[in-house]
């Protein structure tokens, strides 16, 4: 077909390996590049994808041919990429969370909240039907107003291992929900409060356990409770839940049954039917409707459904996570 969005893939670990995927197997797209530091995966990836593969990201965001990329860093190396890619008037797709400081988000946030071309950031749960269910249950007025709401997110420390040094538990995992909480509440949060635990974790300086409350403008009170230190033999790569209570009904999601188990010599297994599972060897899920959902809106020269602002706002309050438990009180936003 004419007018193929031609993309590039920078950072081609386990998620970015994903995009590529998903990237490769639409039709109105041409996956031009990848970009990975590492010789060894290089080399791997540009058998696999059978493209151009660069060391440096530069190269590639200064390549004129490319048209949109995915950034798939380590969360403490995103500013420069953003700035780059903007620099060079490309479509991105940026992997949550914004940046991991402060500072790094508001920098992004301040050179995307007006740009031309096409951002959005990798909150896959805004494409898990279950919890768009749920706002356009609120948006219609079913719910009636949020009164509080409670959610969960408990992973197996496979997770932080990889993570070690670029990330942190509030920013990598509870930020998924924090996002679509501040989505479904329509107004701004106000104050955090925030205990952690460390003990698994404790050499690596970074969170077993965290449970953070957070009270918004209109009231509402959100409780999220954060985990990734379950063993590695957990059956389930994820397990989230969400109870949230309003004036006219209740919502529910369950999301640690995903519908399929399997009992063998290899053990009790739950595998993903959400996120980033393979039908007939193609990558399908959360992750490909919100690539096909970047690859639409930059397509049409159209803005994303998740903005700058709600990207940044989602970082302001890990901040506040982060802060809350450094000073041990609760802190405003």
């Amino acid at each position: 077909m004419e007018n193929k969005l031609r993309v590039g893939v920078i950072g081609v670990g386990q998620m970015g390996t994903y995009h590529a995927e998903v990237y490769q197997k639409l039709p109105q797209v041409e996956l031009v590049a990848l970009c990975e530091f590492n010789d060894e995966r290089r080399n791997e990836v540009q058998k696999q994808f059978n493209c151009t593969v660069y060391k440096n990201y530069q190269d590639l965001l200064e390549n004129p041919e490319i048209d949109a990329v995915s950034i798939v860093l380590p969360d403490n190396i995103h500013r420069e990429a953003v700035e780059i890619a903007v620099k060079n008037n490309k479509h991105i797709l940026l992997e949550k969370p914004l940046a991991k400081e402060l500072e790094d988000g508001k920098a992004i946030y301040e050179i995307t909240k007006d740009y031309d071309k096409t951002f959005t950031v990798g909150f896959l749960l805004r494409y898990d039907p279950r919890f768009n269910m749920v706002k356009q249950r609120l948006d219609n007025g079913e719910l009636g107003d949020i009164i509080h709401l409670y959610c969960r997110r408990n992973s197996p420390i496979t997770g932080p291992k990889r993570y070690i040094g670029a990330s942190d538990l509030s920013m990598h995992v509870m930020i998924h929900d924090i996002d679509y909480i501040n989505w479904y509440m329509g107004c701004e949060p106000v104050s955090v409060f925030a205990k952690s635990r460390s003990v698994l974790l404790k050499e690596q300086k970074m969170n077993d356990v965290i449970y953070a409350l957070v009270a918004y403008e209109n009231g509402a009170i959100a409780c999220l409770e954060a985990c990734w230190v379950l063993p590695e033999n957990s059956p389930t790569i994820i397990d989230d839940k969400l109870e949230l209570v309003g004036t006219k009904g209740v919502a529910y999601i369950d999301s640690c049954d995903y519908g399929v188990k399997f009992v063998s010599n290899s053990g009790i297994a739950y595998p993903d039917t959400r996120h980033w599972y393979y039908t007939n060897g193609e990558v399908s899920g959360d992750l490909a409707e919100e690539i096909m959902a970047f690859v639409n809106d930059a397509l049409n020269n159209r803005k994303s459904i998740i903005t700058p602002k709600e990207a940044y706002d989602s970082l302001r309050v890990v901040d506040a996570i982060e802060r809350s438990i450094k000073e041990g009180k609760e802190v405003s936003l």
